[in-house]
């Protein structure tokens, strides 16, 4: 396993590590002459030229380039290496376990908030309770149902939903007490989304509606057809009280948890949006496009922070660390990455997979990611990251 840039910005500008400032201006003016939209014909200009003027803003910058040297070198620590160097990189990982248990492809991933345990679930509806050894303690089969998305809520406790045509179902393990049901739908639901006490479950249609289900009684408690295109990824906010909801129409609307009323919209993207995440401070909203990028934005008034880009394949799964800065991402290209969002720098990624990661998820304190995909492998690495940016 390796830590490696997915065209690191020295490559976006076409210079070397050690390039002063005046070469950083030359390559810069030189990128911009050919791939400004004002003289380019290329349809991806845009983004192009958004990616060059992120390249050289944070070169140009001497404390943004250590900060991002720092996670440029941020490689596989040997058990040899002590806590200084440890303590100087903003982000340290190192692969612990591949977990071997799942016979089928792995859709989701969590970890118990109380005991850090890591629960997944794949595409046969079998969950796994894994030890600290990496061994399988626990399996449970559910034999109703789809499972594309867990939440746990204790070591006992757990949520899970899923979709298959037109049907939603959703399924709740207290102890040793199963709940299951089914909820019939018109539309085909392509993206779901526990929320934090469970007691509901968002769903994204490929008909352009967004609605929230009722865990209890299996009723739709509201509805919105606020996108001009199929909803393709849903979130909610670490404290329940805000929801996203992104589609193909490039946008991100955002609605109060409990009323479903709409209270904002973000339209600064420019491809239809696979994954979006909320840090856990509620400071951020990181989303990721069909366009290969990953924006950030500030919830309080959702202007545009950075965008960011690294992945050659679509981006399927994003997820927070508790520290609020820190995000991973999981995508098609077998590729795990880690961004910064406050300083909308990485382009770091984990050479996870040959197959595509469909799930990524930090535990409560930090300290674990795990990620999951279609070689039905679970991975699990050690984390250390800075408390600030």
């Amino acid at each position: 396993m390796a830590l490696k840039t997915l065209t690191s910005y020295y490559e976006v500008l076409g210079v070397g590590p050690t390039a002063e400032a005046e070469t950083l201006r030359k390559a810069y003016r030189r990128l911009a002459r050919k791939h400004h939209p004002d003289v380019s014909t290329d349809p991806r200009a845009h983004e192009n030229m958004a990616r060059i003027n992120e390249a050289f803003e944070t070169l140009i910058d001497p404390n943004r380039r250590n900060e991002y040297d720092a996670m440029l070198a941020g490689d596989v620590v040997e058990e040899s290496q002590d806590d200084r160097i440890r303590r100087q990189k903003p982000v340290v990982v190192r692969l612990i376990q591949r977990l071997q248990g799942h016979k089928t492809p792995v859709y989701a991933t969590a970890f118990a908030p109380d005991t850090a345990q890591l629960v997944s679930s794949g595409f046969d509806n079998e969950i796994i309770w894994w030890n600290e050894a990496g061994f399988p303690v626990r399996r449970m089969k559910v034999e109703q149902g789809v499972i594309s998305t867990l939440r746990a809520f204790s070591l006992d406790r757990l949520a899970a939903a899923g979709s298959a045509e037109n049907q939603v179902s959703f399924c709740r393990l207290d102890e040793d007490k199963l709940e299951s049901w089914k909820a019939a739908s018109e539309e085909w639901v392509g993206a779901l989304a526990v929320s934090p006490d469970g007691q509901s479950v968002a769903t994204g249609s490929l008909h352009n509606t967004f609605s929230v289900i009722d865990t209890t009684t299996g009723e739709c408690r509201y509805r919105s057809a606020h996108h001009d295109g199929s909803v393709m990824a849903v979130a909610w906010s670490a404290d329940g009280k805000v929801l996203a909801s992104g589609g193909a129409d490039a946008r991100i609307n955002l609605y109060h948890g409990e009323t479903g009323e709409r209270i904002g919209t973000i339209s600064q993207i420019r491809s239809a949006v696979t994954a979006i995440a909320f840090s856990p401070d509620g400071q951020y909203l990181a989303a990721a496009g069909v366009d290969l990028s990953i924006r950030v934005f500030t919830l309080s008034d959702g202007n545009l922070v950075k965008m960011m880009f690294g992945h050659t394949k679509v981006v399927e799964s994003l997820a927070f660390h508790s520290n609020g800065w820190l995000f991973a991402s999981g995508s098609r290209d077998g590729t795990v990455g880690l961004w910064n969002a406050a300083k909308g720098i990485g382009n770091v990624r984990i050479e996870a997979s040959n197959r595509p990661i469909s799930t990524v998820s930090f535990s409560l304190d930090g300290t674990r990611l795990a990620a999951g995909g279609q070689d039905k492998l679970v991975r699990l690495w050690e984390v250390v990251a800075k408390d600030e940016a």
